[in-house]
C-alpha cells in the first residue's frame, strides 16, 4: 500500500451533490478479496499477488471522495482482479470477463471464513 489510504473497512464518503446520498466503502474487505481472488482465479502465489497489488493503481490510488469510491463499485472485484493480473481489455486476451460458476459462492464463504465484510460497498437507503 502506498500510505495514502489506511486499509480498513468503514470508510464512509457522502456524494457532494446530495449529502442524503454515501456509501460504506469496506477497503480492506475490498482489497482481500481481490487478493484471493488474484490467487484462486489468476492462478498466482502470494509473492505475486503481493507484488501485484503493491504496483496495481487500481489499489494505490488514492481514494478521496465519493466519486473514487463510485468508480470503484463500477465493476465488480473479479473485473478488477483479472484487470490488475491481465491487464486492460483482458477479455480480448481470452480471459473471460464473467465470474466463473461457483464463484459467488466461493467468495461469500471467503468472506465468512476470513471475518471480511460481506460487501465491499453499503450504500445509504
Amino acid at each position: 500500500m502506498n500510505g495514502k489510504n489506511k486499509l480498513v473497512d468503514g470508510l464512509i464518503f457522502k456524494d457532494d451533490d446530495d449529502q442524503d446520498e454515501s456509501v460504506i466503502f469496506n477497503y480492506l474487505s475490498w482489497v482481500e478479496i481481490i487478493k484471493a481472488i488474484i490467487m484462486k482465479y489468476g492462478d498466482k502465489n502470494l509473492l505475486e499477488v503481493e507484488s501485484l497489488i503493491r504496483d496495481s493503481k487500481t489499489v494505490n490510488s488514492p481514494i478521496c471522495n465519493y466519486m473514487d469510491v463510485m468508480v470503484l463499485c463500477h465493476e465488480s472485484e473479479y473485473f478488477w482482479a483479472m484487470l490488475i493480473v491481465h491487464g486492460d481489455q483482458y477479455w480480448l486476451k481470452g480471459v473471460s470477463p464473467h465470474e466463473p460458476d461457483g464463484y459467488f459462492e466461493w467468495a461469500e464463504q471467503y468472506r465468512k471464513d476470513h471475518n471480511l465484510a460481506a460487501e465491499s460497498f453499503v450504500f445509504s437507503d
